[in-house]
């Protein structure tokens, strides 16, 4: 089995995709200046004489480069240019077969689509797989029934990875993987063990073939890859730090939280940019929440302009206790383009039980582009659980909750790779690892509409510090300073009922300060 080959970023070719002004040769040549690490030659329909020519091609180029060149499918080219491997289908040569006629030296990859499929590969001796399809591409025609989506793509690479044995296993996935998506196809995709195994790159095609420079679309591509490897290390070492003793590490959270919420108060002259698309009912205290808590709103709802605020944005929200055609095309246009900048999205997925729309769209929302938080009462966690344990009634949950608040909110972290925050009269906080209760708050919250929303506004505010090292840490800032101004307008003599609760509301979370956050915060760590 071959294994010094890098799968990092792994280009398909596509010579149809390739501009009158270059030939392929040119494009996978500038494709690798840009970063491109192994390059598959795939050609469905030319003849085998002119197969071999444009083979020789390009592995003139990937030799200059010291880049592994695979044929897909033709073994019969692979073996006459003698090619570094071949890639091979399900319905193409036998993989024992291809193996005897190319021998152990040469790399020989396996597409599959199934648990099945790689189980099968790797017990064959593939030197790594191909696993698709993971989002609609234009490349190929591609059944509903075979679009994996990221978390369906990583079931398959745990399975690989639980039958591996003593061989090493690796693998990429394929199928609409592109410069706005491939943060969150690494990030969700890797797999649950005790190094929170990432996949070992991405498969494209039109992402670099059918750009205008293949060399920067490369250059990009690489740079979010090492973003996202970047960001699962980080996640791994904030983890470990958190498995300490349970005594000690709840000491260094709490002391952790008092931090983040210092921050963003100190940054309060230079304030976080935190883009709202959100109901209609809550806009303006959505806004107001923010700016007294030491962010600064931006109400951009319109597609047209989310590419040139994107730049500018630390955190984007998104809330869908009101939508219309406008504000979902607006919603999937600014996600889009806060995965291209890695700026963490807040997810509230109000109502989710009550249509099917809202629950087609949520998991839209989480398969296309993922989320670094969750924000949900009992009833909107267990619709996107897909249990009735919680019901709902409106935007309302019904009920005591689940009668395991911890397992609940767990499994819908490590499900999607995000934190999890399930707001009630005790909030949970969990990012799939370590989960953290919440016993701040008041009664009052539930009595004026929009406190809940209120809570996605907070906690996009401060996950925006610390996104990238210890977004657990930014959640649980947000949900404690959020409840505890609620605790401070309540015993207020001033506040008389819901109308002056409100307005106290707001003024307690402007007055704030991290001496009432390090002595108030009620906390603590569950697993």
């Amino acid at each position: 089995m071959i294994s010094d080959f890098d799968l990092t970023l792994y280009l398909v070719t596509d010579s149809q995709m390739v501009p009158k002004t270059k030939t392929l040769a040119q494009m996978v040549k500038e494709a690798i200046e840009g970063g491109v690490t192994i390059v598959q030659l795939r050609e469905k329909t030319t003849e085998t004489n002119d197969f071999i020519t444009l083979a020789k091609s390009i592995q003139q180029v990937t030799k200059k480069h010291n880049v592994p060149l695979l044929i897909n499918d033709r073994i019969d080219v692979a073996l006459a240019i003698d090619a570094d491997g071949v890639h091979i289908g399900q319905d193409d040569m036998p993989l024992d077969m291809a193996r005897r006629l190319l021998g152990n030296k040469k790399i020989i990859g396996v597409s599959v689509k199934s648990s099945g499929e790689a189980i099968d590969a790797i017990k064959g001796g593939a030197d790594y797989l191909g696993i698709g399809t993971c989002f609609d591409t234009a490349t190929k025609q591609v059944s509903e029934g075979d679009l994996r989506g990221p978390v369906g793509i990583r079931e398959i690479w745990q399975a690989a990875l639980d039958t591996g044995g003593d061989k090493p296993v690796r693998a990429v996935t394929i199928g609409g993987v592109n410069t706005y998506n491939a943060v969150h196809v690494l990030h969700c995709t890797r797999a649950q063990t005790p190094e929170s195994r990432a996949l070992d790159g991405i498969a494209v095609v039109s992402a670099i073939m059918a750009a205008s420079d293949p060399r920067d679309a490369a250059k990009t591509l690489r740079k979010q890859i090492n973003f996202a490897l970047c960001e699962s290390w980080l996640a791994k070492q904030q983890r470990l730090l958190r498995n300490e003793s349970s005594r000690h590490a709840e000491a260094t959270v709490r002391q952790a939280v008092v931090d983040v919420f210092t921050q963003v108060r100190i940054s309060s002259s230079q304030r976080a940019l935190i883009q709202h698309i959100t109901n209609s009912v809550v806009t303006n205290d959505s806004a107001n929440t923010c700016l007294a808590l030491g962010g600064s709103p931006i109400m951009a709802t319109s597609d047209i302009e989310q590419k040139d605020l994107a730049p500018a944005i630390s955190a984007l929200l998104i809330n869908i206790g009101t939508i219309d055609q406008e504000h979902l095309k607006g919603m999937r246009a600014a996600m889009r383009e806060a995965q291209l900048y890695n700026t963490p999205i807040v997810l509230d997925p109000v109502a989710i039980g009550a249509s099917e729309f809202r629950k087609t769209l949520v998991h839209g929302f989480l398969r296309d582009f993922g989320v670094h938080v969750i924000k949900g009462n009992a009833g909107e966690i267990a619709s996107l659980l897909d249990t009735k344990e919680v019901q709902m009634r409106g935007v309302d949950s019904l009920g005591s909750g689940f009668a395991d608040p911890v397992a609940a909110v767990k499994a819908l972290s490590l499900r999607y790779r995000c934190i999890v925050v399930m707001t009630g009269v005790v909030d949970y906080v969990s990012d799939g690892i370590t989960t953290f209760s919440v016993h701040n708050g008041h009664f009052m919250q539930g009595c004026i509409t929009g406190s809940g929303c209120m809570v996605g506004t907070s906690v996009a505010t401060f996950v925006q510090a610390v996104a990238h090292q210890d977004p657990l840490v930014g959640a649980l800032a947000g949900v404690v300073a959020i409840n505890l101004a609620a605790e401070h307008a309540a015993r207020r003599p001033d506040v008389k009922g819901p109308g002056t609760f409100r307005q106290a509301f707001f003024d307690e979370m402007y007055n704030i300060a991290p001496d009432d956050i390090h002595s108030e915060m009620q906390i603590r760590r569950l697993s």
